[in-house]
């Protein structure tokens, strides 16, 4: 069993009682369990946390035999209904795993499943064996079924009703009450939702109402993007298996593949989705793509006759076929010992599951802003409270004033500003074919400073390619479907040499060609698709071609054949041997070579030649195949005499738009790393045509140098290969926890079965929508729809600019507040009165500030955004120098409009009110134009180009402000007095003066800045 955290390490049991109670502490501890199958536990982490009560219930649910789950944040109590192949101690693991967090999770969930296989609760009762390691005779015997005829249908049926059906989790949207769930938790949300129980509480009925309808404004927004992001998602799903043909009761029978049980005899050809784990019983040049398991981008060809050692890796297990992987050549029986849940993709997706995602930097910038916020203010309110009895005021009127103080010092208006800016930015990228599921995930790519790249379906096309030929003693590469020799044309000799190899590759071919009016669709093996491509690619007719030499005999690969041979009658009524596979195998049986000047004798030298070529196109990660032919009568199972053509060498070709997009996001300053299932020596030819070293050294890390390591050790070992080879799927995701633990924001792309532990835990998990698989979209938090990078490009430009633009916010928003809170306090010391109303509070600070907000966090992105690092995420967005200004600012204008206040109240104190709150109003419309720059003050705007939107959001906000005193209703729930014009003049006096005084400070404190920066440089 493996921890990701320490592999090798098996995690430590709960203590227990005698009874299997745990010991008391600060784990889950039983509360209740007189009745069988049905348990409740209490964990005190769980009281006040919505949001992990409801990962607690999502992630119990997952596991096996657990069949309803309840949490409560209110009590913490987990209530668990459960069958007999899962055990309290068990259950009690498990949430305090998830409470703790996903390393301790992970664990568990693998020591749940080697428990659950040991007891048959999934798939089937030996799900733990190393079925590799047996033959097919002892295989069948292990699990009871007869290689002739397989099951009988009754003894099936009896299988399926003890070990479950052959049922995957299907890939749903979140539920609406989940995802609306997660945007009311935040701290500002929970105590504004105090704030009104305040306000209801002490009769302020209509207070209450502007406060809740605050909050659910905020999260319908929310939820209303990511719930539309869940249902497209949702849409790219995978459609269901085909039915699967079975050997039962010594019939062929198609049935539904959730109907098969451990020792069916399945049938596979190709073209079949496997539809189990299995055990192969007999093949006949069986070829499998198990690319979204293991990563090979390549077709494994395999053995039934083979017998593996127990520790053989699972890439390596020739005599297995896994369930979601594909045939893609020949034909095969297999005996199937793992369905549903046992199966490795089913693993997987239950370890997924166990996997809790890290916050996002921004939502922990941002908590920590308003956590020193609210513990500034607490202390605040607390003060005024404590004043206000001291000076004699009545209870209820006390606590309406720090009620009112309360909504002061909070930015009520920041989540909605956050999630309409993000919200915008998501229909932004989707309109980019770029899906963000979560809503934070956009902000977060702008944080990124590592990007781990999946090789195949994402920097690969994840499909086959004729790139190289050599023939004629020249080595061609493909250039715009054309082989050229080092960049130059290779003459007419040699490209029809080339000519002729490929018409024998695409006359030795079982790929059938379809033609459709936007073109041919070849139906074949990924090879021979490749090469009948690259014989269209070259102008070959490939259907006259076989109308002209029809196929008389065939030979296949088989058991010690390592080639494919077609005999063809041509049109003279002559014959013609085509042969391609193994290039040693083919070459032996050649005695001449075609060059440019005509047949040659394939002497050893020439002989040599050729193997040396072979030798330097599979150094090049290429599969390799040897193509030759010979005219007259022959047999294709005894081939000699052949002409030697020469050698096509195949690749899983490279995305035309990465190679680009990897030299951006270097340029950018994030550091690009391959994490692959491949073998070392593919990957680093990849890596090497991506320059994903730019021009140093390029090192390579295989996974097998990593195993066992401590997270420490390779959280070390982590900061210097560009590729990460050979790993497994717990490996990709211990490599992306490493980088982590370097205080590093991860994003990890990929799209198949094995990337999708990793693409959960990453702080960004991208998964490409066209040929992904439904577990990595499922785990990831975008989705490329298109499998293009430059979605990932434009996020991350759009990231970062709404990183810089969030800072704008947070200075605009905490320094009216700021003023606000100002004003407050300073009238309640002074004992004069309530200068703000809570109801006055809310209007300025979600109907005046929104739209101005909103405009600063939509200012554009500056132009070279990605010509700069990342910013550090352990620092905080909000500096102590920030700090400083904001509250100098916030003084600033808070004092002009108490003056304000306190030179109205002779005409009374709801004129003074109203006042006040005018001023504090044009002031935050003039703050909001000071913030457009971190440098320049409010009089600098003049000297810059305008913001449109900006500009806007003010005039929106000026027309609200005028309603607010000129429609009557709402002058009258405002409790505001006609203005005059001796109070208009104490507005503007207020406003302008404070904006005045700021400019003025700023530039004070900026130049004394630069003098002092200038004396330190000066300094020897």
């Amino acid at each position: 069993m493996i921890d990701p955290e320490n592999p090798g390490a098996v995690p430590n049991k709960a203590p227990q009682q005698p009874n299997g109670r745990l010991r008391p502490g600060r784990g889950a501890k039983i509360v209740h369990d007189a009745v069988k199958g049905r348990i409740r536990f209490r964990h005190r982490e769980l009281t006040g946390r919505p949001g992990l009560a409801l990962a607690v219930m999502e992630s119990l649910r997952r596991c096996h035999d657990v069949k309803s789950v309840r949490a409560s944040a209110l009590t913490g109590s987990v209530l668990v209904e459960f069958g007999s192949a899962v055990t309290a101690s068990q259950l009690a693991q498990a949430i305090d795993a998830i409470v703790n967090g996903h390393s301790a999770s992970l664990a568990l969930q693998l020591s749940l499943e080697r428990s659950l296989s040991a007891a048959g609760a999934s798939g089937s009762q030996a799900a733990g064996q190393a079925w590799h390691a047996l033959s097919a005779a002892e295989a069948s015997k292990q699990l009871g079924a007869c290689l002739e005829s397989g099951l009988a249908p009754e003894e099936a049926q009896r299988r399926i009703a003890l070990y479950g059906r052959n049922e995957m989790q299907r890939l749903e949207a979140r539920p609406l009450l989940a995802i609306f769930t997660e945007q009311t938790t935040s701290l500002p949300m929970i105590l504004l939702a105090v704030s009104a129980g305040l306000s209801i509480a002490t009769g302020a009925f209509g207070d209450a109402v502007v406060i809740v309808a605050a909050m659910l404004l905020n999260s319908m927004i929310a939820t209303a993007t990511e719930r539309q992001a869940e249902r497209t998602i949702v849409g790219l799903s995978n459609t269901a298996l085909q039915p699967v043909p079975v050997l039962r009761g010594g019939r062929r029978r198609l049935i539904d593949p959730a109907d098969l049980s451990p020792g069916d005899l399945v049938l596979l050809e190709r073209g079949a989705l496997v539809p189990a784990d299995a055990r192969l019983v007999k093949a006949a040049d069986l070829t499998v793509n198990e690319s979204a398991l293991t990563g090979e981008a390549l077709p494994v060809q395999k053995d039934a006759g083979l017998v593996l050692p127990a520790d053989t890796p699972l890439p390596d297990r020739k005599n297995i076929v896994f369930r979601g992987t594909a045939v893609t050549g020949g034909s095969a029986a297999a005996l199937v010992f793992a369905t549903g849940r046992a199966t490795e993709i089913g693993k997987l997706q239950q370890l997924l599951g166990m996997v809790r995602p890290p916050e996002t930097p921004m939502q922990r910038q941002l908590d920590e802003v308003e956590r020193e916020l609210v513990a500034v203010n607490s202390v605040i309110c607390a003060c005024v409270f404590g004043i206000g009895l001291l000076h004699g005021n009545g209870l209820i009127a006390t606590i309406r004033s720090a009620i009112a103080l309360a909504v002061a010092a909070l930015p009520e208006g920041l989540p909605a500003v956050a999630t309409t800016a993000l919200a915008i930015g998501v229909q932004q990228m989707r309109r980019r074919h770029v899906l963000v599921r979560k809503i934070g995930a956009l902000e977060t790519l702008g944080s990124i400073q590592v990007i781990g790249l999946d090789k195949t379906g994402t920097l690969t096309e994840n499909q086959m390619a004729a790139v190289a030929v050599h023939a004629g003693s020249r080595y061609l590469v493909l250039r715009e479907n054309r082989f050229v020799c080092e960049g130059n044309d290779p003459g007419e000799m040699i490209a029809g040499i080339v000519r002729r190899l490929f018409e024998v590759t695409a006359l030795c071919s079982e790929a059938a060609i379809r033609l459709l009016p936007e073109g041919p669709e070849i139906e074949g093996t990924p090879t021979e698709s490749a090469l009948v491509s690259a014989a269209l690619a070259l102008g070959i007719d490939v259907a006259a071609l076989r109308a002209s030499a029809p196929i008389v005999k065939m030979a296949v690969r088989a058991e010690g054949r390592k080639r494919m041979s077609t005999l063809h009658e041509t049109a003279g009524g002559g014959r013609k041997l085509c042969v391609k596979g193994d290039p040693v195998e083919v070459l032996s049986l050649c005695t001449h070579l075609l060059m440019p000047d005509g047949l040659a004798a394939l002497d050893e030298a020439s002989r040599a030649a050729i193997l040396k070529a072979n030798d330097r196109m599979a150094g090049q990660a290429l599969r390799v195949l040897g193509v030759a032919a010979a005219e007259g009568e022959r047999d294709p199972a005894n081939e000699s005499g052949l002409v030697w053509l020469g050698l096509v060498g195949l690749a899983n070709p490279i995305r035309p738009s990465v190679v680009p997009a990897l030299a951006r996001l270097q340029r950018a300053g994030i550091r690009t790393v391959m994490i692959t299932g491949d073998q070392s020596a593919t990957a680093f030819a990849i890596a090497k045509d991506l320059r994903l070293n730019a021009d140093g050294e390029l090192v390579v890390l295989e996974a097998g140098r990593i195993a066992g390591l401590k997270p420490e050790v390779l959280a070390a070992l982590v900061a210097r290969p560009h590729v990460f080879a050979r790993v497994s799927p717990v490996e990709k995701l211990n490599i992306v926890k490493a980088l982590q633990a370097q205080g590093l924001i991860v994003a990890m792309t990929g799209d198949g079965i094995n990337d999708g532990p990793a693409l959960r835990a990453a702080n960004v998990g991208i998964a490409m929508g066209g040929e992904g698989t439904d577990v990595a979209r499922e785990a990831a938090d975008i989705v490329l729809a298109r499998d293009d990078l430059e979605g990932i490009i434009e996020a991350i430009r759009l990231g970062r600019s709404t990183y810089a633009n969030m800072r704008k916010v947070l200075r605009y928003l905490t320094s009216t507040n700021t003023a606000e809170t100002l004003i407050m306090l300073a009238a309640a010391v002074v004992n004069r009165g309530e200068p703000l109303t809570p109801m006055q509070l809310l209007w300025a600070n979600i109907v005046g500030e929104v739209a101005p907000a909103l405009a600063l966090a939509l200012e554009p992105p500056e132009p070279r955004v990605l010509d700069q690092p990342p910013h550090d995420p352990r620092a905080p967005i909000l500096t102590s120098a920030d700090f400083h200004k904001i509250v100098r600012e916030g003084v600033v204008i808070g004092t002009m409009a108490l003056g304000g206040y306190f030179l109205s109240l002779g005409a009374g104190e709801r004129g003074a009110k109203s006042v006040a709150f005018h001023s504090l109003a044009l002031s935050h419309f003039l703050q909001a134009i000071s913030c457009r720059s971190e440098t320049r003050g409010f009089t600098a705007e003049f000297c810059r180009p305008s913001s449109t939107k900006l500009y806007g959001g003010l005039a929106v906000s000026a027309l609200l402000q005028a309603m607010a005193q000129f429609v009557p209703p709402l002058r009258r729930v405002l409790n505001l007095a006609p203005l005059a014009s001796k109070e208009l003049a104490a507005i503007a006096g207020s406003a302008l003066g404070g904006a005045a005084v700021n400019d003025i400070l700023s530039a004070i404190f900026r130049d004394s800045k630069t003098l002092r920066s200038q004396g330190l440089a000066g300094n020897p």
